[in-house]
């Protein structure tokens, strides 16, 4: 899960340069930090032209191979991100136990409408993002459904913190006359309010030869 929340963000991050609705808001001179206010409407664009991409789950029930197929809808909320799309899950196994044996039972692909909440923390001190999916919950632990089975290996990623180290946002290359200007951008605050992802970043300058 830690790989696909930042394969989501690698996209989710350069949407401010892609499309630019985007927003820049001085923050306080004593810092010199900037706060880049990205739309949903980008958000959902960015995301939507990277599908589809794959989504690592495991679980000790099931196993198959799980990827993000297309996103209906995306709204940013005051404490999370909400989306909303299509999960495709290919080669279904359901590992149980019957009459004191381990069986392993084949339940082939399904393709199932589902929503995602992401509810993100930032800490500004070790520079990690913390994510925490929340997915619906399945009607059993033991099933033969696809879906069921795809809803019991998605939920076994829910309700946890996964950390990602964002260290430096990809620098920005300028020019100066003959001399390369490296401006690097160090995240100092990530957070969400009704309709906007809100990155403050503080720019750090470097001159190369």
């Amino acid at each position: 899960m830690k790989s696909t929340c930042l394969k989501l963000l690698l996209i989710i991050f350069p949407a401010f340069l892609l499309f630019f609705p985007a927003t820049i808001f001085p923050a306080a001179a004593v810092d010199q930090s900037v706060t880049i206010s990205i739309p949903d409407a980008v958000l959902f664009q960015a995301i939507k032209d990277g599908l589809p991409f794959p989504i690592e789950a495991k679980s000790e029930y099931v196993q198959g191979d799980v990827s993000l197929q297309s996103l209906e809808k995306l709204e940013v909320l005051e404490k999370s991100l909400f989306l909303k799309g299509v999960i495709s899950g290919r080669d279904f196994t359901m590992n149980t136990t019957i009459a004191g044996k381990d069986i392993s039972m084949n339940l082939g692909s399904v393709q199932l409408p589902l929503s995602c909440e992401l509810f993100l923390r930032f800490d500004g001190n070790k520079k990690i993002l913390f994510v925490t999916p929340r997915f619906p919950k399945p009607k059993s632990m033991y099933t033969t459904d696809p879906a069921d089975a795809l809803l019991l290996l998605l939920s076994s990623l829910g309700e946890k913190e996964y950390p990602i180290e964002l260290g430096a946002i990809q620098p920005i290359l300028a020019k100066a006359g003959t001399r390369d200007i490296l401006i690097e951008l160090e995240p100092v605050d990530i957070r969400t309010q009704k309709g906007l992802l809100l990155i403050r970043m503080r720019p750090r300058v470097s001159r190369g030869a």
